[in-house]
């Protein structure tokens, strides 16, 4: 994958307050990078500076090769983004005020229009007024203008903010859609994990203005456990009981220092395997005293254990 966005030792303050403390990552062509971190993190500035609305004190942007400082307008040509909620003459059409936007960036032709309209899902109402649309529909329409002008990357401060469940659904479809197949950088900020979960490729964890780590999503998926179901058995001889399952499931299965055995199947096969494991204890002539099945890490738990404790307000 290409490099789109750099970001090196990026240092932000707005008064006496640093902001930003010696931030560095990249994003590629065709990933939906997400930068999580709960309210007050430091997220929201660091897209204003990206996107040029606030100038970084040290460090160095690029986007797609253009230093953000020195070639600013390079930088901004290859950059579409919504900082809060995108704004339209509630007036005219969907369709109207796109042309409006292209007119006033030139070199747009109709058939891009026509062509950003198909990729986030508005045909059907794109020639009614904005001020007949949903919030996810504005949402979608600010993203087909901020994709006009054929951006490499594209930036989204918190975009699911205020959207009802088929709204989020159908801009985080649309958002995917434009990075695994159409090639364009999407880096979208978030408080919410359950959404970076479901949308990105990477995610970016920052707590006090400093970035704490970047994962891809499935290493926090599987540190907390989802996909997978963790069930304890207490039987009467845990020794004996965990070497007739070691041969049985052909893995070595040991029994835990309080007497119990412990067993992690795939979730979809979860149900089918403890009924095994159970039918097999018993023809081997063992009492089973309990079979319960243990709580998944959730991946907020998992935030907190890399942020130390800075996630509590992660919502």
């Amino acid at each position: 994958m290409e490099e789109i966005l750099k970001i090196e030792h990026l240092t932000k303050s707005l008064g006496a307050k640093e902001i930003l403390h010696d931030i560095s990552f990249e994003t590629y062509s065709g990933e939906v990078f997400g930068f999580l971190g709960p309210n007050g993190a430091g997220k929201t500035t660091l897209i204003k500076v990206v996107v040029g609305l606030l100038t970084l004190d040290h460090g160095r942007i690029t986007i797609a090769g253009n230093d953000l400082a020195k070639q600013f307008e390079g930088a901004l040509s290859n950059l579409g983004a919504i900082v809060e909620n995108p704004e339209f003459y509630r007036y005219l059409s969907g369709y109207d005020n796109l042309v409006q936007y292209a007119n006033m960036r030139g070199g747009i032709p109709k058939e891009r229009i026509d062509e950003v309209v198909r990729m986030v899902g508005l045909e059907n109402r794109i020639k009614e007024k904005v001020g007949r649309y949903s919030l996810g529909m504005r949402q979608r329409l600010g993203v087909a203008q901020a994709i006009l002008h054929h951006p490499r990357l594209l930036v989204l401060d918190e975009p699911t903010n205020g959207l009802d469940p088929a709204g989020i659904k159908d801009l985080r479809d649309v958002l995917k859609d434009l990075a695994h197949k159409e090639g364009v950088a999407v880096m979208v900020s978030s408080h919410l994990m359950s959404e970076m979960e479901m949308m990105c490729d990477r995610v970016g964890v920052i707590a006090n203005g400093t970035l704490i780590s970047v994962h891809p999503i499935a290493e926090l998926v599987s540190a907390a456990g989802i996909g997978r179901e963790e069930f304890v058995i207490t039987l009467d001889d845990a020794k004996k009981g965990a070497e007739v399952l070691s041969e049985a499931f052909g893995i070595e299965i040991l029994p835990t220092e309080d007497g119990a055995i412990d067993l992690v199947f795939p979730k979809e096969e979860a149900l089918a395997s403890i009924a095994k494991a159970n039918e097999t204890l018993v023809r081997a002539g063992l009492s089973l005293y309990t079979v319960s099945k243990k709580e998944n890490k959730r991946l907020e738990d998992v935030f907190i254990e890399l942020t130390g404790g800075e996630g509590q307000q992660i919502g």
